[in-house]
């Protein structure tokens, strides 16, 4: 029997469920290892040949780039099509397409034959927008399918050697230093949030598909999850390229720094968190009954699996300044150290305005609330309270101060006044009241 863990406030939680499983193969990895996968094509060399070409131009150590904007061309994407020896050859009349809309031209031939040729089910084929946009999402389509091609040309012996392209490392006998267990911990860890997010936006997708979430209650729901994908795939890049790096030729700090303003998308998700356990609630019964893969019907087994999730995103924000003050410890040089530093004030600050924002969704919940359990303002309008400054219940004490006195349990709510008032207003409410 499986072991189990338990999250939040739910029950038991198997060992094997998705939330507690590794991250897969990331994009960086898919596209080094699709690269090598290429280079047992030999009418791919070509390609090859002008990608290196391209990436010396231009200075690019990115996989993902690089293989990009290769496949972008179009042509690539026949090459490999054509290598199956199907009975029709792939080909662009340059005669009748302008050299503009070649490239898509291409793109689309290799789609249609694909399908027809190849009988690869509608779902299990990219867009033109997936390969021609600029959502990583969108790019691991096209990975997926390239690769699927390029197992049947295996299949059919048209590469050069079979070989074991394994996601995993090998493992080194040279025990690591503390900088480096910190580094290797960064990206593991890195890789398996990138995958919990993509979970999510699997989760996300099944339930738009299957009509279980209207558009309005996806959006309250996951909000800006998909933009906040698309920054983790592309930061994961990121930190794989530095990872790749000589010691000497690292910065850190610098790198986090350089996404400063990207990581603000971290900022309206967190603060979306209680609207979204809200509608969650609300909606609950038919998202657990809408999924139909093993692994989403895991991920909505109950609410406090599915909350872990969610909140995802905000325990890793909290983790990097902590790996970042530890590498620091392990770091010599001055200025490394000081961008280390301006890393984590940055992260700090994203943290701290996202906790403004969660505080303010309290306070305007609150204020509604208050509104709605009086029953009885008389003369005085809510709306010329102002603000609501913070809300508590308190211990509060009726009469003179004296033996006396009762002692009453109240919700107490203070507000900024506006200008006609010189003071802050308090108002509270007995508890029997306000529960």
């Amino acid at each position: 029997m499986a072991e189990t863990v338990v999250v939040g406030n739910g029950g038991p939680i198997p060992e094997d469920n998705i939330i507690n499983r590794r991250g897969g193969e990331s994009i960086y990895q898919s596209c080094v290892n699709l690269k090598k996968r290429l280079t047992e094509l030999p009418e791919f060399e070509q390609h090859l040949h002008e990608m290196e070409d391209a990436d010396r131009l231009q200075a690019n150590t990115d996989p993902v780039a690089s293989l990009w904007t290769c496949l972008r061309n179009g042509y690539p994407l026949l090459t490999i099509y054509n290598a199956s020896g199907p009975d029709e050859y792939l080909e662009i009349d340059p005669t009748k397409v302008p050299e503009a809309k070649r490239p898509k031209a291409a793109t689309f031939k290799f789609l249609q034959a694909s399908l027809q040729e190849l009988a690869f089910p509608q779902q299990d084929c990219f867009l033109i927008t997936d390969l021609y946009g600029d959502s990583t999402t969108g790019f691991i389509k096209v990975i997926k399918m390239v690769n699927r091609v390029l197992d049947i040309l295996e299949m059919q012996g048209q590469l050069k050697r079979p070989t074991d392209y394994s996601t995993h490392a090998p493992e080194r006998t040279v025990k690591l230093t503390k900088r480096e267990h910190i580094l290797k911990e960064l990206l593991e860890t890195e890789r398996d949030y990138v995958h919990h997010l993509q979970n999510l936006q699997a989760l996300k997708k099944e339930l738009e598909e299957t009509g279980a979430l209207t558009g309005d209650a996806s959006h309250q729901i996951f909000l800006n999850l998909n933009n906040l994908l698309d920054f983790a795939q592309r930061f994961l890049i990121r930190i794989e390229q530095h990872y790749a790096l000589p010691e000497e030729k690292q910065n850190w700090g610098e790198l986090f720094i350089q996404h400063e303003e990207a990581f603000r998308q971290y900022e309206p998700f967190i603060a979306n968190q209680m609207r979204c356990d809200e509608v969650c609630l609300q909606e609950w019964d038919k998202i657990r009954a809408a999924p139909r893969p093993l692994d989403l019907k895991q991920m909505v087994a109950q609410p406090a699996t599915l909350n872990g999730f969610f909140v995802k995103p905000f325990q890793r924000l909290t983790k990097y300044p902590l790996m970042l003050s530890e590498l620091r410890k392990q770091t010599e040089d001055v200025d490394l150290q000081t961008d280390i530093t301006r890393a984590i004030d940055s992260i700090q600050s994203v943290l701290d305005s996202a906790n403004d924002a969660i505080d303010k969704e309290h306070l305007a919940t609150a204020f509604t609330e208050l509104d709605e359990r009086v029953d009885d303002w008389k003369t005085l309008k809510i709306d010329s309270f102002g603000n609501l400054l913070r809300f508590g219940t308190f211990t509060v004490l009726k009469g003179d101060n004296g033996k006396d006195s009762e002692r009453e349990m109240c919700t107490l709510f203070a507000l900024n006044p506006l200008e006609k008032f010189h003071g802050p207003i308090h108002y509270h409410l007995p508890n029997p009241y306000w529960n």
